[in-house]
């Protein structure tokens, strides 16, 4: 491997975000986060989670606000009338 490269990746480890998760000691864990998380691969930054946007079964999209739900009704009493005027 390339001395530069290992060299590289060293300083990209040393300046990373450190985990922060309690030991027992009482201390703060030095490891290294998982990039985009704030704790290391042992204290939990490796699970994925719940899936993220519309993948999750909780996601909720503003179809069902009262203010959609609303806007609904009064599209479809709007239609109602129409249909009755054509007849």
């Amino acid at each position: 491997m390339d001395q530069s490269r290992v060299v590289t990746q060293l300083e990209n480890i040393r300046t990373a975000q450190r985990c922060g998760a309690r030991t027992r000691a009482g201390g703060a864990c030095q490891c290294p986060a998982i990039r985009s998380r704030k704790r290391c691969r042992l204290h939990g930054g490796r699970s994925p989670g719940a899936p993220m946007g519309s993948d999750n079964g909780n996601y909720r999209d503003g179809t069902f606000t009262a203010e959609a739900v609303k806007e609904r009704q009064w599209l479809r009493s709007v239609v109602r009338t129409y249909a009755k005027l054509e007849k």
